[in-house]
């Protein structure tokens, strides 16, 4: 596969070169840009020439506190200490602190949240989560999940990702996209389930928002009808917030924003701001459905995660930032609108907090504009994922990120796209 290159860019060009040489392009998403990052501080990213970038991606939703947090790093390194780098077959203080942590951070919106499963990444969260319903309910084999979602690749995170699978226990149910359907609809869907399956089905797993298929938020009754009808089929209702978690919807829960309770919640990527982490939180005896052994693994709970997690929580409380997410976001919404309006090839913004979707005209296109927010102007320019449904960008800041500076990288946008045909 020929390297992605950019004229004026010898470092990088050279570094794209290398990697294309030495490494699978399947260890990566698409994105047209393929940057090369020196460094990173707070909402910039510098390439190997000195461009700077705001990021846009917070690395597919991960760094909800930016590059290199002065107080995150110093708590982060506190935490740590003399701690062992694998606590497989030991126990430390910290990850006792940070599960802790956890259920007192959920509790006073579910009180569902009781006890914790550690895993080392968003889909092996997924899988554990999954594996505590089946086992909970071990002569259920059936499995429903939300159409169009994404909630890895592996295992059962991979069966129930997308609208068919090959897990003949998987069967999809309609999640609000495009269409405008009554509530009935849904309602329907899944009495006919039940009424397939009589209890049979184990449980009912979906994203608070579709992510990956384009940035689809739904109405605030679509999850609540899905709690109350796995309620009263005593069906386990999964939320997976691997990538909503840590106040990317403007409450530091995506159940909050949603005003649900599920049975048990997934979190990831910002649990740890970058440090590998995910974690499982809900019922105890769903919980502890699982036995030892049977939700082991080497990474889960290390300490460094855990140490992490503590302070992303510290941060969090110190600096007040899902208060500060609520605030910008207004600010994000207003100039993500004026793009549509300046741009013909602007179609629609769809989001919360910060977290959107901005859909283009095209696949093409899409493409078009990353590259160019990144070519951006007089040195500075907007770094975007590749598009999402192939041509939603995925607009996914920091949290961190200042009403300044959501100005600045708009203004580079506009002048930007403008050599966007």
């Amino acid at each position: 596969m020929t390297a992605v290159q950019h004229s004026g860019e010898p470092k990088s060009n050279t570094i794209r070169q290398r990697l294309a040489a030495i490494e699978g392009i399947g260890q990566r998403t698409y994105t047209p840009t393929q940057v090369v990052v020196k460094k990173a501080k707070g909402v910039i990213l510098e390439t190997l020439e000195g461009r700077k970038l705001y990021d846009f991606t917070s690395g597919v939703l991960v760094t909800n506190l930016g590059h290199a947090h002065p107080r995150f790093e110093t708590l982060y390194q506190q935490y740590c200490g003399e701690l062992p780098r694998s606590s497989y077959n030991m126990v430390t203080e910290v990850e006792v602190e940070a599960s802790e942590r956890i259920i007192r951070s959920m509790k006073h919106g579910n009180p569902k949240a009781e006890k914790v499963l550690w895993a080392a990444s968003g889909s092996e969260g997924i899988q554990k989560a999954m594996w505590c319903a089946l086992h909970k309910h071990p002569d259920r084999p059936i499995i429903l999940a939300t159409r169009y979602g994404f909630h890895g690749k592996k295992g059962l995170a991979g069966d129930t990702t997308g609208c068919q699978s090959s897990n003949p226990n998987v069967r999809f149910i309609s999640f609000p996209m495009y269409e405008e359907k009554p509530e009935s609809f849904y309602q329907n869907e899944l009495d006919t389930l039940a009424a397939e399956f009589p209890n049979k089905i184990a449980l009912l797993i979906t994203e608070p928002y579709l992510g990956a298929a384009g940035s689809f938020h739904p109405p605030k009754w679509y999850h609540k009808l899905l709690q109350r009808w796995c309620e009263a089929h005593d069906v386990a209702f999964i939320f997976d917030e691997v990538q909503s978690c840590h106040g990317r919807t403007g409450n530091m829960y995506a159940f909050e924003t949603y005003d649900v309770q599920p049975d048990l919640v997934v979190l990831g990527k910002g649990l740890g701001n970058g440090e590998p982490a995910a974690a499982v939180a809900g019922r105890a005896d769903l919980i502890d459905a699982l036995t030892y052994g049977e939700a082991s693994d080497t990474f889960s709970a290390n300490p460094r995660a855990c140490a992490a997690a503590c302070a992303v929580f510290d941060v969090f409380e110190e600096e007040g930032i899902v208060d500060h997410c609520r605030a910008v976001a207004p600010v994000m919404r207003e100039k993500l609108e004026s793009l549509v309006e300046r741009f013909p090839f602007a179609k629609a913004v769809r989001g919360e907090g910060l977290v959107y979707g901005l859909e283009m005209s095209d696949k093409i296109t899409a493409e078009r504009c990353v590259l160019e927010a990144y070519r951006g102007i007089d040195g500075m320019g907007v770094h975007f994922l590749g598009p999402l449904a192939e041509k939603v960008l995925r607009v996914s800041p920091p949290l961190i990120i200042t009403e300044k500076d959501i100005n600045a990288a708009f203004d580079i946008l506009y002048r930007a796209w403008q050599r966007v045909g």
